[in-house]
């Protein structure tokens, strides 16, 4: 096996394992797969995000001997939501994770159906999706061990093992509710809160005293 000294390493001409490091390094150093960005703009109208990826790029050395670096141009990214049941506002300063297509995208995401490929473009800039839902150590939730909870301005819902918990202004409710249990008011007005009897649509009596129901029939 050929292990080059330190004086072969140091001569001009470039062995075939020096080569071989720098086309492998190249390659790994210019290939996209995964990077972290921050949302520049967000376009509800095609899902898309104007995105900057968060490391610098290092394309050359000054005179001095300083690297030459710069930004990466914005990135044109399609938005995926964490979860395909839960959308949420997009704004800029949202950080997000890119991941860059084997193949070209843009076919797929025009058509939604499978198509030749229009493009032979391989881990492209421009073929980027971005999924929401990471964040930096300032930018970091509260980490709560009891349950999942969705945090969206002040209102807070916690999911936990044997409750539900909601903390908001206001809730509204649209459709028809059904109720089995116990209904308990632990703080209520009683000079505001509603009080009759009503007809349900499936013709059940309910009396209300001051927001409580009292009775079914």
């Amino acid at each position: 096996m050929y292990m080059p000294s330190k004086t072969n390493s140091l001569s001009g001409q470039a062995n075939w394992l020096q080569i071989l490091d720098g086309i492998i390094n190249k390659t790994g150093y210019e290939l996209n797969c995964m990077r972290v960005a921050i949302v520049q703009a967000f376009y509800p109208d095609d899902a898309t995000v104007d995105v900057q990826i968060v490391n610098k790029k290092s394309v050359s050395l000054n005179p001095d001997g300083t690297q030459n670096v710069v930004d990466y141009p914005v990135v044109r990214a399609k938005v995926c939501f964490c979860n395909p049941f839960i959308t949420y506002p997009l704004k800029q300063g949202d950080e997000c994770v890119l991941l860059f297509s084997d193949r070209e995208l843009e076919s797929w995401f025009i058509s939604g159906e499978a198509q030749p490929e229009a493009y032979p473009r391989m881990h492209s800039i421009t073929d980027a999706v971005a999924l929401f839902g990471i964040r930096s150590i300032p930018q970091m939730l509260t980490i709560n061990t009891d349950g999942m909870y969705l945090f969206y301005g002040d209102t807070i819902m916690a999911l936990r093992d044997d409750a539900l918990a909601i903390s908001t202004d206001e809730v509204s409710i649209y459709g028809d509710t059904v109720q089995t249990g116990t209904i308990t008011a632990a703080s209520l007005n009683a000079t505001t809160a509603a009080s009759g009897t009503f007809t349900t649509s499936n013709n059940k009596t309910v009396t209300v005293v001051n927001g409580i129901i009292t009775s079914i029939s």
